[in-house]
Order: structure tokens, then C-alpha cells, then sequence
């Protein structure tokens, strides 16, 4: 019945115990519901027989706690000078520290870096806490769960909400902290904390969004639901209207509310959806485009596959999916401009993919397949590419996405690939 914490647990306490004299290396090997963990520390072999031999009444003993009286005497008062350290963190001291750790105490922060003993904590803390970023800060607790392992040792597991810490110029959006304690009695009503884990750093407006992200992927993969009211309620074109719809991704999307400044009284519609790749297009085609009716479709797409969006995606698979899309246009009379991907020379969400090349080889192909299918090609990429084949910094803030600046460039460019295509 042990949970895999309560035996990461006590694998902390035989680290944590200063009592086992005299020191000797020992390893050990614990193997739990498929997973292997691995311990080498200082402790005597018999005290660590005694400790593993404990393991079962030990967990068994365990219980959560939630009413405070409840806790152990000391731990409390313990958690108290926590709580205060932790609001006002700029006034810890070596003396606050001191009442907090044992000497051989352990702490991880949110990025796995491990500090062992007092005195490095006290350094590391200082550093920490000693600069701007959380002088303005504001920590509140959200929860806390107490467990009594042992009649000397408590595990704490701990949320706290951070806002106003600054950093990268200007002030983070506020995140949630998961922190977990071990606790360790020296005397009667005096507790020290043995371990320190500061995890699961998370934005909160980033996780709100990544939990947007990932129902709409099991729920509506293709987001056929986006603009499914809009294309309901959409006229059908006029008799001589010269209709286009703009079909791709955050591109397109953030395009589209500038169309009415860029191509006045031009019946242009955008039907961009963020972060989508060909897949997810080709799904929503026939709805977000074929049944608009419109005399020329302008496609821009590809590049979040080649970010991985949605999974590897190879150029041939790329290639596919556009040639798919180009087809049932044509087969339903309506022209095509397949648009050349924007130079790009390092995805920021996914860094180290090195696309550049990738682009001009889907760019390559896309043209001459353009020739071959009768598909007008739209180069954005020649006009927008810096020296490194990224995207140029004075038409983007992030090396992928366009300003407004950026979609001055490409719209006299997307307008003569429209009236080369009603040409044809």
C-alpha cells in the first residue's frame, strides 16, 4: 500500500538523519509500481536495514491531517516562520534560516538544481531573494496537507499563488507553486525542515490556455466548431462579387481584422485558426472554404507543421495535404494561390529545430507544383527573409509571426497573386 512519495520519503529520511555515526557510503535500489530508484548516501548499513524493515507500518501509520490543532506539536510554529519568510521574503536572515533547516538539510528548485546543507541554502537564498525580482512579490497559500509518517517525521505538501514577481524587464504573470517539506523532530516540539522541493512552477494564464488548448484538441481536433455560426449567416456572394478567402493559420488570423484597412471594400474573408497545421486544415476545408463559394482561396500554410504542432509531420506530408486542399479547389471551381511559407529561423515554443532550410525546400516544391497544377505561387518569403533566412526583425517581434509592418509587405504581394489567379 506504500504510495511512491511515502518511499521517496524514506529514502529522504535515511539521507536527512544526522544521528547515523559513523558515516559509510551505501547504495540502494528501491523498485515500485515499475519504477527503479536509485539511493547512495552516508548511513550505517543496520540503520538503514531498520528503516526499510519500519517501511510498511511506517506508511500504514500515515495520515492526512487537514485540521491544524491536529498537527504535531512544533510543526505549527515551524510552518508559521515558513509562512512569514516566504511573504517577506527580502527580510530572511541566517539567523530565520536557522530556525527553519537542519544543518544536512536538501533543497530542489523548480528546476531540479539541487543545494545540500544550511550554509550553501543560506547562499543560494540570498541570491535568490537578495535581488529585485520578488521585492515586490506577494505569495499566498492556496492549500496545505499535512502527513505524519512516523512520530518524527511530517510531510507537508503546500500550493501558494505568486504574483508581482519581476523579471525579463518588466513583471511575470502570476504562477502557482506545488512545494513539498519534510520535516524532522530534534526534541520534543521542535521540528526543522530536512527537505525542501520547490515544483511545478506554472503560469497561470499559460496553463489556463494549455488546458483550452488540449480540450479543443479532444474535442473538436479540427476546430470546425470556430467559425461555424459566422459561415452560417454569411450571404452568398453577388453575382459579380470577386469573393477570396484567406485560409490558413495565426497568420491569417491576426490578418484578418486588418483587411478592412489594407483592402478596402474588397470582399475578403479570413478563416485563420491559431496554431493549426495542413492535417486540421484539409479537415475543415470543404466547411471554411468550399462552402463560401468564393472565386479565389489564398492557402498559407505549413509552417506549424514543421514546428510539430501536431505530431512529426515530414515535407512529403505537408505536400500531401496542400495538394489535397488544391485539388478539391479546383475540382470545385475555385482558384488557388498557394503561399510560399514566411521565413522563419527559430520557433520560440519549440526551440532547436532548425526550420529554415525545411521552408525553402516545402517553398521549392510548393512552386513547382503550383506550375504543375495550375496554382498561382505567392512568394511572402523572398521579400521577408534576413540574412540568418529568418523572418527580417523590423516586420516581427518573435521571428514567426508578422506586424503590422509585415502584412504592409505582404498584401500589394498577395493582391497581384489574386488578380493573377481570377486571370486564369
Amino acid at each position: 500500500q506504500a504510495s511512491p512519495f511515502s518511499m521517496a520519503v524514506l529514502v529522504l529520511y535515511a539521507r536527512g538523519a544526522d544521528f547515523f555515526r559513523p558515516p559509510r557510503f551505501v547504495q540502494w535500489t528501491i523498485r515500485f509500481r515499475g519504477v527503479t530508484m536509485i539511493h547512495r548516501t552516508r548511513v550505517l548499513p543496520v540503520s538503514l536495514i531498520a528503516i526499510m524493515s519500519a517501511a510498511p507500518a511506517l506508511v500504514a501509520r500515515g495520515q492526512s491531517i487537514a485540521s491544524q490543532p491536529e498537527w504535531p506539536a512544533g510543526v505549527s510554529a515551524l510552518l508559521e516562520r515558513f509562512d512569514s519568510t516566504a511573504s517577506s521574503a527580502t527580510t530572511l536572515d541566517a539567523a530565520g534560516r536557522s530556525a527553519l533547516f537542519t544543518d544536512d538539510a536538501i533543497f530542489l528548485n523548480a528546476f531540479g538544481i539541487r543545494v545540500d546543507g544550511r550554509p550553501a541554502i543560506d547562499s543560494a537564498w540570498g541570491r535568490l531573494y537578495g535581488g529585485r525580482a520578488f521585492g515586490s512579490a506577494r505569495i499566498e497559500r492556496i492549500d496545505r496537507r499535512v502527513r505524519v509518517l512516523a512520530p518524527h517525521l511530517v510531510l507537508v505538501d503546500h500550493l501558494e499563488r505568486l504574483t508581482g514577481q519581476r523579471g525579463g524587464g518588466g513583471t511575470m504573470e502570476p504562477r502557482t507553486t506545488h512545494i513539498t517539506l519534510v520535516l524532522r523532530q530534534r526534541r520534543a516540539g521542535d521540528w526543522r525542515i530536512i527537505y525542501y522541493r520547490a515544483g511545478d512552477n506554472r503560469s497561470l494564464a499559460r496553463e489556463r490556455g494549455e488546458r483550452a488548448t488540449l480540450d479543443a484538441l479532444q474535442n473538436d481536433w479540427a476546430s470546425l466548431t470556430r467559425y461555424r455560426d459566422a459561415n452560417a449567416t454569411l450571404a452568398a456572394p453577388a453575382a459579380n462579387e470577386s469573393r477570396v478567402v484567406f485560409f490558413g493559420n495565426s497568420i491569417t488570423e491576426s490578418w484578418a481584422p486588418l483587411f478592412p484597412v489594407m483592402f478596402p471594400a474588397k470582399p475578403y474573408i479570413g478563416r485563420g485558426i491559431s496554431g493549426q497545421t495542413t492535417p486540421q486544415l484539409l479537415a475543415r476545408f470543404r466547411q471554411d472554404v468550399v462552402a463560401l463559394r468564393p472565386k479565389v482561396v489564398v492557402i498559407l500554410a505549413g509552417t506549424n507543421d514543421i514546428a510539430g504542432n501536431t505530431g512529426p509531420a515530414t515535407l512529403q506530408m505537408i505536400g500531401d495535404n496542400l495538394r489535397s486542399m488544391t485539388e478539391i479547389a479546383l475540382a470545385n471551381g475555385i482558384r488557388v494561390v498557394l503561399s510560399s511559407v514566411l521565413p522563419v529561423h527559430d520557433y520560440p515554443w519549440r526551440p532547436g529545430l532548425e526550420p529554415a532550410a525545411k521552408i525553402v525546400a516545402l517553398n521549392t516544391w510548393m512552386k513547382s507544383y503550383a506550375a504543375s497544377a495550375g496554382a498561382t505561387y505567392l512568394d511572402y518569403h523572398s521579400a521577408m527573409v534576413d540574412a540568418r533566412q529568418g523572418l527580417r526583425a523590423d516586420l516581427s517581434k518573435d521571428g514567426v509571426h508578422p506586424t503590422e509592418a509585415g502584412y504592409r509587405v505582404m498584401a500589394p504581394l498577395v493582391e497581384k497573386a489574386i488578380a493573377a489567379a481570377l486571370r486564369r
